[in-house]
């Protein structure tokens, strides 16, 4: 029998907007988001791996930062 296992991020929306994307240096749209790792057997989530953290990905570069970007505004 084979037995597939591993661990994958998991990403949950917690809010969006406009920032100033200090990538793209000009106003664009931010997804805000709550990720946490998760160990899984057969691709199926099973238990969480250490806690969760958020981040701010700009929708537009794809760029990823800490929400203290958004403190700037």
């Amino acid at each position: 029998m084979i037995l597939f296992f591993g661990t994958r991020v998991r990403r949950r929306l917690i809010g969006s907007g406009l920032f100033p994307c200090p990538y793209c240096y000009t106003q664009r749209q931010y997804e805000a988001t709550e990720s946490r790792t998760w160990a899984h057997v057969f691709w199926i989530p099973v238990f969480p791996l250490g806690s969760a953290w958020e981040s701010v990905r700009c929708t537009v570069c794809g760029g990823e930062w800490s929400p203290e970007v958004l403190v700037g505004r």
